[in-house]
């Protein structure tokens, strides 16, 4: 036997940020450093591309690879460091749904009572939903960037306002009529 309640409810919902994201933005960044150092290294240290003789069509491959090798470092270095800080925000972010409302950690969060609907119509295909909140302003929660999504989904039904449920539009896909 099973002493556990099934209808006990959590109090707090806390959905972490998922790694693949960040995986992404980390690998982009470490290509694009890597280029950057190649660049320099060409350009800079082995002196490989000297100026073209002219600018012109007929010396495009010199004039190409000068300017990539003497501007791509000041170009692919601050990109990739860029991303990087974007992976690693990416990572940290959290968001926290209580009895209070639903948001991310160290930001306003959204209370219940100020939820006008929530759009499920992409929930099942691609584990989007839309709590819309205020007069034009969503929070978008995604399944792909949120680790315990369909706690959290479970968790914002049941605190949602009855008329908000009955404005959402139903889930899946539109039939004529």
């Amino acid at each position: 036997m099973n002493n556990t309640c099934e209808n006990t409810q959590p109090i707090q919902v806390e959905c972490r940020a998922t790694k693949d994201t960040a995986v992404r933005l980390f690998i982009i960044a470490a290509m694009l450093i890597g280029m950057g150092v190649y660049c320099f290294i060409d350009a800079y240290v082995r002196d490989k591309y000297p100026p073209p003789e002219a600018w012109d069509t007929e010396h495009i491959n010199e004039a190409a690879g000068y300017a990539l090798n003497h501007f791509g470092p000041y170009l692919f270095l601050p990109v990739g460091l860029i991303l990087i800080v974007f992976a690693i925000r990416s990572v940290t972010r959290r968001l926290i749904a209580d009895e209070d409302g639903i948001g991310y950690a160290g930001k306003a969060r959204i209370p219940w009572s100020q939820i006008t609907s929530l759009d499920a119509s992409v929930l099942q295909s691609k584990q989007i939903l839309h709590v819309r909140h205020g007069r034009d302003k969503k929070l978008t929660l995604d399944g792909y960037k949120l680790s315990g999504f369909r706690d959290l989904v479970a968790f914002a039904e049941a605190r949602v306002p009855e008329a908000a449920k009955r404005e959402a539009p139903a889930a899946g896909p539109k039939q004529d009529q």
